[in-house]
């Protein structure tokens, strides 16, 4: 239920499309929300003095380049180290599906700011990893750079303004189904996005590149066989409760592309919609994809259905909460004919439904409920079980990165997997926090027709440092 929590928090402190909301009232002096995209976090009320608490961080976070403060420089930083450990991963079939692996992760970034209207923004990126195979999509890469971009912000009317950013850029979209950071390598795109907020509404328009890691050093280039683009609508209706609706076109292209169906080129247009709600206690997120396009010259036809709800007793001690999600992704009819029905997510977060991501969303029937608390100096927990069963009996299961894990082999079965999540969180400081989880599949009748079906065991742990 890692995403529910992540979104939940997400809506809660406005952070709507690109981890903004399109209006938001003006808080009082204090630091920013920190997100996985660092260039939205907006430092420049420490420009008064009296808004500065002495914390340790706050020299880094406004260094005037000249003597008014116009043009002023921001340094922050995070640091991962992850412990992970596997036993008969994705059922027995992965290489290996026995192991234990530490992963570190990276992320110094330098923005400066250039009065109010221009600014460059510039991350890197270290991954590492200690796994028999790293894999440069997932695990490992050294130095390079994940964003460097030039931003130009122009006032549009009364209340309006129009951002312009070119350059290579980390990219989060509503609840970030579609587009999302990524797992322990952060996922940057390569190209131009341009946005309008205005009036309560915001439009962003894209046309980017995935970045594709490698494992040397300042070797990271734009994917030549994967292209993104598309026009994103985010409407703010209120603040107090926090309630919008998004609207959004998404178009996407891989000319190598891979399906329980086979390989071919995958040209795919994505037409989806976003209502939320967020206060009294309750968050509400209802979204719906539908998907056309081609897959080697035929037509595509998949969809997408999620709900994702979470209330929390705000005055009963501990403020426990109680969650559920469901979503149905739809799949493949017949792996025979021409036409594919199977659901892309394209760019997912790393724990799309859980902790261990050896489930992904594609061909899948999820029901997802959760219930956990707060106890206090920054210590939360939570405990999820969710059941998995095949949207289509014609489709395999696939993986958080789109991989086939079980192709279809004929089976009939549709139930997949019980899953069982127990994880805890400790936010021992404002920049330093530890986090535990274990995970436990049970495989269900069309893991046992399709090959090994061992018990799949997770164990996942990290501490961070970011500022």
């Amino acid at each position: 239920m890692r995403g529910l929590r992540v979104r939940a928090v997400l809506c809660c402190c406005s952070i709507g499309l690109l981890g903004r909301s399109a209006r938001a009232e003006t808080p009082a002096p204090g630091p920013p929300t920190i997100t996985s995209l660092r260039y939205t976090e907006d430092y420049s009320y420490l420009r008064d003095p009296k808004n500065r608490s002495g914390a340790w961080w706050e020299p880094l976070k406004f260094i005037p380049v000249d003597s008014a403060g116009w043009a002023y420089l921001t340094l922050g930083d995070e640091a991962r180290l992850r412990f992970e450990h596997y036993t008969n991963n994705e059922f027995g079939t992965a290489t290996p599906p026995n192991e234990s692996y530490l992963r570190y992760r990276h992320l110094p970034y330098a923005d400066l700011h250039l009065g109010s209207h221009f600014r460059t923004f510039f991350q890197l990126q270290l991954a590492w990893g200690t796994r028999e195979m790293p894999n440069p999509f997932i695990d490992q890469t050294g130095f390079d750079i994940v964003q460097a971009f030039l931003e130009l912000t122009l006032p549009v009317g009364s209340d309006g303004r129009l951002t312009v950013r070119g350059g290579r850029q980390v990219l989060i979209y509503g609840s970030g189904r579609l587009i999302n950071a990524g797992p322990n390598i952060r996922t940057s795109f390569a190209g131009g996005v341009a946005s309008l907020d205005v009036g309560g509404w915001r439009l962003d328009a894209l046309l980017v590149r995935p970045v594709k890691p490698e494992l040397a050093w300042f070797d990271d280039h734009a994917d030549s066989t994967r292209l993104l683009w598309g026009l994103y609508v985010a409407r703010t209706l209120s603040q107090k409760p926090h309630q919008g609706f998004d609207l959004f076109y998404i178009g996407f292209e891989n000319t190598a592309a891979v399906f329980n169906q086979g390989m071919g080129r995958e040209l795919r247009h994505t037409f989806g919609t976003r209502p939320f709600y967020s206060g009294h206690g309750w968050f509400v997120e209802l979204e719906s994809h539908f998907q056309t396009g081609t897959f080697s010259g035929s037509r595509i036809t998949a969809w997408l259905v999620g709900l994702q709800s979470r209330y929390t007793f705000r005055y009963t001690p501990l403020q426990p909460w109680l969650g559920m999600r469901a979503d149905i992704f739809s799949g493949d009819r017949n792996p025979q004919q021409p036409g594919l029905q199977t659901y892309n997510a394209m760019f997912p977060e790393g724990g799309y439904f859980g902790e261990s991501g050896v489930i992904g969303p594609g061909n899948l029937i999820g029901i997802h409920p959760a219930i956990g608390a707060d106890f206090g100096h920054g210590v939360t927990a939570y405990t999820a079980i969710a059941f998995y069963w095949r949207e289509s009996l014609d489709d395999g299961t696939y993986g958080i990165g789109g991989n086939v894990v079980r192709a279809d082999m004929g089976s009939r079965s549709r139930y997949i997997t019980t899953q069982i999540d127990v994880a805890a969180g400790w936010a021992a400081t404002p920049t330093l926090s530890l986090y535990a989880a274990y995970s436990f599949l049970a495989p269900g009748q069309f893991i046992a027709d399709t090959g090994p079906a061992p018990d799949v065991q997770f164990v996942g742990a990290h501490i961070q440092l970011r500022f």
